[in-house]
């Protein structure tokens, strides 16, 4: 009898075995029948799609702001934490505002001229309504015509990620020694006007550098990485180091012969490999979210993701071999970030080996122009090393263009040969580069003069500096020394 309930149960498994084979085996085909003809790839399907991917893109630009405030916070000092995360957070607000209120009908703005867009307030009624929920006002046509099939609401709040992240890198090269207002009103300035400015020149209408020269800048190596690390240059130049780096004396403005540099040592590894880890993934966002078609994403994340570590590996044989010292944590992060920022101009016009390439000069480039940077002669203090990553990784970025770009994506227009289109990224990069710094200049200066004059610093004495536009411009920029030594945290708001 146990014998033959043996069998039987045998036997009923096999029926089983083959009964849910069977099932699997038809249900593709079935699913298929009765679905295939319910969902058809209509136009507003279509737009569906491209809007969500948009936004979910955005949504991780959006979330690097994370990233920024864990990095800065996480390389700087304990008692300037709080102020780092206050100006992290309230960045995007001031971004937003002046983004929503003048940036982008300034760069987006159908104006039929090559250097800047429609001037006039951007104002809420061109969102959509219960009317229209995808609208397309009039003045931006060639928004429309470039981003088809996409939610204008949605483009807005893309290009809006981009330009807060402009902001955001000049947070790390002014830290610990930035009045709080000095960065909010300049951080409106930036985003309001002089990022759109130039970045109607490549991505306007009628951009005179990407018209007159075929000038290419696929997701902003020179767009937002160089505007933003020049912004930090010139910010980062007038401010002069920290106290005590270098051997910086801030109470008399000088570097004293045979000074010691005082040690900075980062407050929080943990931090700062987390914003790291932020920032790598919203990259892919960044990236994958600048092409108009979808099926050039997954070659703009793989080659995003190869220039990165190749960045990092960069790092990680040059240090030793080249310069004789251990790898740094923070070398590790700052390659990784600049493999990222120097493929972002060209991640869809690249092959693999290209992007490779591109990703460790760029991550090598990060140690070299950090050595530039503090060398005895121009010792600029910027504490997250955001020059070297953005500015000097933006411009190889840009260049790389020329050298590398292969035409992959149906964006990239082939017109010259590689040299010409490399002299010409040269020149492109090298013209809005200049125009930041000059204008970031003028902005600093002013931001600095009104806030001196509106609260005078008391805290230096003046017998031990003689007092210049400079001397101003840096006291009103400033926080007062007592308060750069005590930690900029109890100096949040003024």
């Amino acid at each position: 009898m146990n014998i033959l309930h043996h069998g039987l149960s045998k036997y009923w498994s096999f029926i089983t075995l083959l009964i849910v084979a069977f099932v699997i085996a038809i249900s593709p085909q079935a699913l298929a029948q009765e679905l295939t003809p319910e969902i058809p790839l209509t136009t507003e399907l279509f737009s569906g799609i491209n809007t969500i991917w948009m936004l979910i893109a955005a949504l991780l630009v959006f979330f690097m702001n994370a990233g920024f405030a864990m990095l800065e916070a996480g390389i700087c000092r304990t008692e300037n934490a709080t102020n780092i995360l206050a100006k992290n957070l309230i960045v995007f607000c001031v971004s937003a505002t002046a983004f929503f209120v003048f940036g982008f009908r300034f760069m987006f703005g159908d104006s039929g001229n090559p250097i800047f867009g429609q001037l006039g307030i951007f104002v809420d009624s061109l969102f959509p309504s219960a009317a229209n929920v995808n609208p397309f006002p009039q003045g931006f046509e060639n928004l429309r015509t470039f981003w088809g099939n996409r939610s204008f609401a949605a483009i807005f709040f893309f290009q809006l990620s981009f330009a807060g992240t402009a902001a955001t890198i000049v947070s790390g090269a002014v830290a610990e020694r930035i009045k709080f207002w000095a960065f909010i009103l300049f951080s409106f300035v930036l985003v309001g006007f002089i990022y759109p400015l130039v970045g109607y020149w490549v991505w306007g209408e009628n951009g005179w550098l990407a018209s007159t020269l075929n000038f290419h800048d696929f997701a902003g190596s020179t767009v937002i990485h160089c505007v933003g690390g020049a912004a930090a240059l010139v910010g980062a130049w007038l401010l002069k180091p920290r106290d005590g780096k270098f051997g910086y004396d801030a109470e008399t403005g000088s570097f004293p012969y045979g000074e010691e540099e005082e040690i900075f040592r980062p407050c929080n590894p943990g931090f700062t490999t987390l914003g790291c880890l932020i920032l790598w993934v919203g990259w892919f966002g960044f990236n994958g979210g600048s092409t108009r078609f979808l099926d050039y994403v997954p070659h703009v994340i793989i080659t995003t993701m190869f220039a990165s570590t190749a960045g990092g590996l960069a790092i990680l044989f040059y240090s030793p071999l080249v310069t004789g010292y251990k790898v740094k944590l923070s070398s590790i992060i700052n390659g990784i970030l600049g493999g990222l920022v120097s493929i972002t101009a060209s991640s869809a016009y690249v092959d693999i080996l290209g992007a490779c390439i591109i990703g460790a000069v760029g991550g090598i480039l990060v140690l070299v122009g950090e050595s530039v940077l503090e060398s005895n002669l121009m010792r600029i203090d910027d504490p997250v090393s955001a020059v070297p990553v953005h500015l000097f990784c933006g411009a190889w970025g840009t260049i790389a263009v020329g050298m590398f770009a292969q035409g992959f994506s149906r964006e990239f227009n082939s017109v010259y040969s590689a040299a010409q289109q490399t002299l010409y990224q040269c020149l492109g990069c090298g013209c809005i580069i200049a125009v930041t710094c000059l204008l970031s200049l003028l902005a600093w200066a002013m931001i600095g003069l009104f806030l001196y004059y509106l609260r005078p610093s008391i805290s230096y004495h003046d017998s031990k500096e003689a007092i210049d536009i400079f001397v101003m411009v840096r006291r009103g920029l400033r926080v007062t020394l007592e308060d750069e030594k005590a930690g900029s945290d109890a100096t949040i708001i003024m």
